[in-house]
């Protein structure tokens, strides 16, 4: 017996140490290395033409998602220094839905230090400031509701997990022509109207589709809120391609080579295992509230903090009646 259990001692040790360093070297791998993690973002609320919400109204909220189980993460499409896609989710692994809401690149999110009115953009926080810099922005975007972990996504790992799931469903009331000589790659979109299966060369050219080449006669999206629905449909999609496969967790380990994240492994594979049984009906989806308007000759989103609060509370499934009631009660 002392034999045996002086093996097992030794082998448990090697076990423990293998997958420890299996684990360790993922975690370390998988997190975005950016030089600015270091410059956490500050907004500028001097001039800034925004809106702010009392503390005390941000208080049943903040509570909610304290008491929740839910999962909140940012999922960035990147585009150079920029991310040309920003999408908060938030999974609830004890009702198995999903809810979504896209950030328009163009919202307006000043910073101290960051002059100029491209700067001003939340699209450029990521350059600045890194992913996780970007945490902070969406927290701060939303109300303080708290932000678990970032996913970051170039164009060919996107290309690339579409690939592997067999091609995306999508109809396309009109032919998607657009040509750029001036991208590296030039980008030449041209993809016919109808029913199609997308492989991922052209999964990517129809998530950055826009507008069409001047008098082409192509599909015109509508700027980048109309851009920002076919994303969401092109992902309801895909989930449901992905679900239907049913081994999301194989699909995870198989395509996480080309994300970034500071999800750990163990964590990973956790959540993607809690997701199966994930109904497509309860994968709701969202744009910030807000609107798009002209501030200095450039043209910005402005989010709407009262009704995003709103789109919260409906999210953490709290009344907004009675919180109203509790809001009058206290002043």
């Amino acid at each position: 017996m002392k034999i045996f259990l002086k093996i097992f001692g030794v082998a448990f040790v090697c076990f423990v140490l293998l997958f420890g360093s299996i684990f360790f070297a993922f975690n370390t791998f998988m997190r975005e290395r950016s030089p600015n993690d270091n410059l956490p973002p500050i907004r500028d609320t001097e001039g800034a033409d925004l809106e702010e919400m009392e503390p005390e109204i941000k208080d049943e909220l903040l509570r909610a998602a304290a008491e929740s189980r839910r999962i909140n993460f940012i999922v960035l499409g990147l585009e150079g220094v920029r991310s040309d896609t920003m999408m908060f989710m938030s999974f609830d692994p004890e009702e198995k839905g999903l809810d979504i809401i896209s950030i328009p690149r163009d919202t307006y999110y000043p910073r101290v230090g960051y002059d100029g009115p491209g700067k001003a953009k939340i699209n450029a926080a990521y350059g600045d400031h890194g992913a996780v810099g970007v945490k902070t922005v969406v927290s701060d975007l939303l109300l303080d509701i708290p932000v678990d972990y970032y996913v970051t996504i170039t164009y060919k790992g996107a290309e690339s997990i579409v690939n592997a799931i067999g091609g995306v469903p999508v109809y396309i009331p009109k032919p998607m022509i657009y040509r750029d000589d001036y991208d590296k790659p030039p980008l030449i979109i041209n993809i016919p109207a109808g029913q199609q299966v997308l492989n991922g060369e052209n999964a990517v050219k129809f998530l950055r589709y826009r507008k069409p080449t001047p008098g082409s006669g192509g599909l015109d999206r509508d700027g980048d809120l109309g851009r920002i629905q076919a994303q969401q449909e092109f992902i309801q999609a895909a989930l449901k391609k992905a679900m239907s496969l049913g081994n999301l967790p194989g699909l995870v380990t198989n395509t996480f080579r080309f994300v970034r994240t500071d999800m750990e492994l163990q964590n990973l594979l956790r959540h993607a295992t809690s997701a199966i049984g994930l109904n497509m009906e309860n994968v709701t989806m969202n744009v910030l509230p807000g609107e798009a308007r002209y501030k200095g000759g450039v043209s910005y989103y402005f989010y709407d903090p009262v009704e995003t609060r709103g789109l919260l509370l409906d999210m953490y499934g709290v009344s907004r009646e009675s919180t109203d009631i509790q809001e009058k009660e206290d002043e």
